[in-house]
């Protein structure tokens, strides 16, 4: 999921042997009594010095709009905005993120109502296989994989499953 991993604790908390990954992968945890893992090494976080002030000035131009503060990842979502406006917004904050991130080990990507910084190699596709293979590593190879989503970021997970 790209929800972050408190949410994803709490809403899925009863099902004791179901394994989760959070902000698109960038957190997995292997069943509920265990403890979220980072899966990716704590880069440099400069990055979001440069996006927050860039975010939030859209915010503010944007009535309705919001930033969320995810340990891996900056999120501008625009879902209670004017849909044209906020289209619109979010079409500009991704030029203006994209120009000033440039040289920075990010990706910058729109999605549903939102236009969301994470660093370089984070991704629910590579959740995906870091999920599968562990499983297999471990003999408990998947019987039968359910793969769900509505985002473009959901894409690179189908395509990890089909491999």
């Amino acid at each position: 999921s790209g929800r972050g991993w408190e949410s994803l604790s709490e809403w899925l908390s009863p099902c004791e042997n179901l394994g989760i990954a959070a902000e698109h992968g960038y957190f997995i945890r292997w069943g509920s009594k265990k403890e979220w893992e980072t899966c990716y090494t704590s880069a440099e976080a400069e990055w979001k010095n440069i996006v927050e002030p860039v975010m939030r000035s859209y915010m503010d131009a944007t009535d309705g709009s919001t930033i969320e503060f995810k340990e891996s990842a900056l999120v501008w979502h625009h879902q209670d905005a004017h849909p044209d406006f906020g289209s619109c917004q979010a079409k500009e904050l991704l030029d203006h993120l994209e120009s000033v991130l440039a040289n920075e080990p990010v990706v910058v990507k729109r999605g549903q109502h939102i236009v969301e910084v994470k660093p370089q190699g984070v991704s629910k596709g590579l959740a995906v296989e870091k999920v599968i293979h562990r499983m297999v590593e471990n003999g408990n190879s998947p019987d039968m994989v359910m793969c769900i989503g509505d985002d473009r970021s959901d894409e690179d997970m189908f395509e990890s499953i089909l491999k």
